[in-house]
């Protein structure tokens, strides 16, 4: 009933999956629409329409494995538009994984800057939670 007796098993460490494998022609066509959206980002004014662009693009680079300008894009939409969707998702588990790089690699400064990322990105889950209601 209480388990007193039963010996506490270890917490399962579960690594992330590995991103599949891409072809050379879904390389290039998330390649293609990528350029797209960058030429609507040079033919709008629309802060709407660019927060969607640039989510699009940081999107498409995390699917290429290209972390940095995933991330660069994914900020730079969340600035135009704060939001909690697919982009947010992404952004965080991109930060998480920069953290746990950081200290694998021991670098308490590196810890810091990603934490505080995933804390700034935590404040803005609860202002959209906040705005809902």
């Amino acid at each position: 009933m209480f388990n007193f007796f039963k010996k506490n098993k270890p917490p399962v460490q579960v690594e992330p999956s590995a991103p599949r494998e891409l072809a050379a022609d879904e390389i290039a066509q998330i390649e293609y629409q990528i350029n797209e959206r960058k030429q609507q980002l040079t033919h709008t004014d629309d802060v709407q329409l660019l927060a969607s662009c640039n989510e699009q693009i940081g999107i498409m680079y995390n699917q290429l494995g290209r972390a940095d300008l995933a991330i660069e894009y994914l900020e730079t939409s969340m600035q135009q538009k704060r939001s909690i969707g697919e982009g947010y998702k992404i952004l965080m588990s991109l930060y998480n994984h920069k953290r746990a790089e950081a200290a694998k690699s021991g670098s308490i400064a590196d810890i810091d800057f990603w934490m505080n990322k995933m804390d700034e990105m935590r404040n803005i889950a609860k202002l959209a939670t906040i705005q809902r209601n």
